[in-house]
């Protein structure tokens, strides 16, 4: 703890949250790197944890990459008409392993299916669960429900059923999660343009990013509300 203090490291109250003077950017491809404003120096390691990182996935829908005359990289929001150098998916980093690949498996008998499905979206898929009214068939379409998935639960008792579709509808009590999540975490701030479902970023569908659905939904929306208008001044 000491030699943290006479580092200068210990101002933080986050293992991840960089110390006064550093910034973290990002390289054309992904690598994140820590510019010392103090020292006028950069490192590939993180300053108080010695890790690598590199930036997960593509850029959200409507971000694009460029570089500026200096060379340095920076970002444009093409939906909310802006610019940055941050980097909008630095608040999904992931560690780069060094270390050599194992062949242990990645889930074992303790994971949940919501830990497997985590980050996932099935909206537009149809999802059919036999004995889905108890034991792991009830656990398999809740987790498939919960992640936008059109699930049928194939049931011999009727009753029973009924019951688990009712348990399932009483889980998306947690939808409000995600939307208090996106609108106060500190690491989201200053971001826009990214999909979220059950607290965690997705891609959004196909029809989602498509450019001709948007127009047409514009276009839509704005013949809906003139004509709201024009039936309230008749």
């Amino acid at each position: 703890m000491a030699a943290l203090r006479y580092a200068g490291l210990d101002d933080t109250d986050s293992e991840d949250e960089l110390p006064p003077g550093w910034e973290e950017r990002t390289t054309k491809d992904g690598w994140v790197y820590y510019a010392n404003h103090t020292e006028e120096k950069t490192q590939w390691e993180h300053p108080k944890t010695g890790k690598r990182k590199r930036v997960a996935g593509d850029l959200p829908y409507g971000w694009e990459q460029e570089t500026d005359e200096n060379g340095q990289v920076f970002f444009v929001d093409h939906i909310n008409k802006r610019t940055t150098y941050l980097d909008p998916r630095l608040a999904f980093t992931v560690d780069d392993n060094l270390t050599k690949p194992t062949t242990r498996q990645r889930y074992d008998g303790s994971t949940t299916a919501m830990e497997i499905l985590q980050g996932r979206d099935f909206t537009g898929k149809v999802v059919v669960v036999t004995g889905a009214n108890s034991g792991i068939g009830f656990e398999t379409a809740k987790s498939f429900a919960l992640h936008g998935a059109h699930v049928i639960l194939a049931c011999r008792n009727m009753a029973r059923a009924s019951e688990a579709v009712s348990r399932i509808l009483g889980e998306w009590q947690q939808g409000a999660a995600t939307t208090v999540y996106c609108a106060a975490a500190p690491e989201l701030e200053g971001l826009g343009g990214m999909y979220f479902n059950n607290c965690c970023r997705c891609m959004p569908s196909p029809e989602a990013q498509s450019e001709e659905t948007a127009r047409t939904l514009w276009v839509l929306s704005e013949r809906l509300i003139q004509e709201r208008l024009g039936s309230q001044s008749g």
